[in-house]
């Protein structure tokens, strides 16, 4: 893949980046206007002149607008803050193993000399290194808020099934990742969604509290929480539409900046066929449910189930015609690939 693609990528990442921010601004202020408008409008009563106008109080629209703002984005900082950055701590609650020590086995010696040899290449400090055990699969992923805090794991299968040559190319895959900032990217969109879902917590709340209050009050307390359960979970939708959509561009220039760091495109592109063999046969699963809530950092998408608006990762054959444009499995097939 040529040079000035990466970087092509990498601007449209960025660009991405900000539109995500933007779209994350807008849905804030239009749902606080709405909330706002239906909390501060008067109806008139079923006793008055039909004629009588309808009375807005601009005070409690300012207050209310004011608290729904600040509700979402206090929850979205909670959230982040509470996942926090440390790449060893989402490692492990992930169910990865610490091999930092391991000295005995060889796979995991040539991993360590592997992830050395990228870190040295791509001018960053070795991360922490991890094995999910137990997986005979092909998969890796990266964690980690920043360099200093990031850690890298793999499968046991991707060790066994895999040359040298393509761990070294998953294993950078993975450090551009790390460079890019991508995990600190994921704990906002986590962080957005989490705030957009709050309000359909309140939603919930405020519907019954009204189905309990007075007819005229407790209707409009229904109504404001209807409004929030479906403004929060269409919030929601559209946000993990759009994690989905930059986690997408985000693997594309994961591959692109790995093929720099190791000027081997063939070989991440073997690493992807092999999944791609593994996957047509159903034996690219994994066991550990952890890495379900995960599956967006994942180095490739974890089932087919996913697909369209909601896949976290490019269709595999199109990857892979990005390194290697020949490649048609129609025409070629798939390498053969036998798990031990």
């Amino acid at each position: 893949m040529a040079e000035m693609s990466s970087y092509q990528l990498g601007a449209n990442a960025r660009k991405q980046s900000r539109l995500m921010m933007a779209m994350f601004i807008f849905s804030v202020a239009l749902i606080a206007t709405v909330i706002a408008a239906l909390a501060s409008v008067r109806l008139p009563s079923e006793t008055m002149n039909q004629s009588a106008q309808v009375i807005v109080d601009w005070y409690l629209f300012g207050w209310v607008a004011a608290g729904v703002a600040t509700v979402i984005v206090l929850t979205s900082v909670w959230k982040m803050l509470s996942m926090g950055g440390d790449g060893v701590k989402v490692a492990q609650s992930l169910g990865a193993t610490d091999v930092n020590d391991e000295t005995n086995d060889p796979l995991i010696t040539r991993y360590k000399n592997i992830v050395e040899e990228v870190a040295l290449g791509a001018s960053m400090p070795a991360p922490h290194i991890f094995v999910l055990e137990n997986e005979a699969g092909i998969n890796a992923f990266a964690a980690g808020s920043s360099p200093d805090k990031s850690a890298i794991a793999v499968t046991r299968g991707a060790l066994k099934i895999l040359t040298r040559d393509e761990l070294a190319a998953v294993v950078a895959h993975e450090f551009a990742h790390i460079r890019n900032l991508d995990m600190r990217l994921n704990l906002r969109v986590i962080g957005l969604i989490h705030g957009l879902m709050a309000l359909y917590v309140l939603g919930r709340i405020l519907m019954h509290s009204g189905g309990r209050g007075g007819k005229n009050g407790g209707a409009q307390l229904a109504l404001i929480g209807i409004a929030l359960i479906l403004l929060g979970l269409l919030g929601a939708f559209m946000g993990k539409v759009m994690q989905a959509a930059i986690s997408r561009q985000r693997e594309y220039l994961a591959d692109a900046d790995a093929t720099r760091f190791t000027s081997d495109p063939d070989s991440l592109a073997g690493a992807l066929k092999k999944i791609g063999s593994l996957s047509q046969k159903g034996a690219n699963a994994t066991v550990h449910d952890e890495l379900e809530e995960a599956r967006h950092m994942m180095f490739a998408e974890l089932s087919n189930k996913m697909s369209g608006l909601l896949s976290t990762h490019p269709p595999l054959v199109k990857r892979i015609q990005a390194l290697d444009p020949s490649f048609d499995p129609e025409i070629q097939g798939w390498p053969t690939v036998e798990i031990n």
